[in-house]
């Protein structure tokens, strides 16, 4: 079975790498292109170059965990000050988690605590846009043996069989999985 990976599309791929490994704790691996490897459970980042910036909201995002809400506010100031900045993408003011965006401006959520993430690592969950969760959880689901965890019509999610490492969870979207970061099945 294919086991997933999440590609950033950067401007500058090894400052990027750098980057999410300092604020993750993982480490740079070059050894086949750049890509950022968890020391635990988690799911490798792979960066690669591209021309093209950054210009709207991304159709993929990486959900980050949080203990308590002082580790979430923890988290969110060692984000601020590593160049991470606050993001509006039409979110309410009433959320719990954070919205941010990393130095080269793809937006990430610093979650408050939530149990069901506990196993996860770092990463909570690799969360998609999509037009039908349900369809593109399940072909996901095919193709690297996730178990499927969740099934409605507008949020579908996925947990490795392990029960450790990340969600990777569908939100209904017309929009789909456009912009900087892709998941790939490999």
């Amino acid at each position: 079975m294919a086991s997933i990976v999440v590609e950033f599309s950067a401007r500058e791929p090894e400052r990027l790498a750098r980057w999410w490994a300092d604020v993750l704790g993982w480490h740079v691996d070059t050894h086949a292109g750049i890509a950022v490897r968890p020391s635990g459970a988690g799911v490798p980042l792979r960066f690669v170059a591209s021309a093209r910036a950054k210009s709207r909201k991304n159709g993929v995002h990486l959900d980050l965990r949080s203990e308590s809400h002082d580790d979430q506010n923890k988290i969110v100031e060692r984000l601020f000050n590593a160049g991470a900045r606050f993001a509006d993408i039409d979110q309410s003011s009433e959320v719990p988690w954070v919205v941010m965006a990393d130095i080269e401006g793809n937006e990430l959520c610093v979650l408050e605590p939530r149990t069901v993430y506990a196993e996860t690592g770092p990463v909570a969950a690799v969360v998609i846009d999509t037009p039908d969760p349900r369809s593109d959880a399940r072909a996901l689901a095919t193709a690297t043996g996730m178990e499927l965890t969740g099934d409605r019509c507008e949020f579908a999610s996925l947990r490795p069989p392990s029960g450790e490492g990340p969600y990777v969870e569908f939100l209904e979207n017309e929009s789909g999985p456009e912009g900087m970061l892709r998941v790939l099945a490999e």
